[in-house]
């Protein structure tokens, strides 16, 4: 099940799209449907599919695998390992946290 993605507790649909986050930063809901090669041919099914993957993008932010932030009417979202390369960048340029 979701023992492939390296955390147990995660569903296997769930873990591939962590797998497609950690692949592919920052990253957008619509941008995983097309991933998936889900139907995005109606503005329907564009709001079903962007609904549909803004759920398990916001699961996993919420057990603290990603983090998100919404531009505009996007959810995009990046592996919170990405926070430690910040937090070095800014060491680096001499301005702390």
């Amino acid at each position: 099940m979701g023992i492939q993605s390296g955390y147990p507790e995660l569903g296997e649909k769930e873990g591939k799209i962590l797998g497609i986050v950690k692949e592919n930063w920052p990253i957008s809901a619509m941008e995983i449907a097309e991933h998936f090669k889900e139907d995005l041919s109606s503005h329907e099914s564009k709001k079903r599919q962007s609904t549909n993957y803004a759920y398990y993008l916001k699961k996993l932010v919420k057990r603290r695998l990603i983090r998100s932030k919404k531009i505009g009417r996007s959810l995009v979202v990046w592996p919170i390992e990405v926070e430690a390369y910040r937090a070095i960048h800014n060491i680096i340029k001499g301005g702390g946290f």
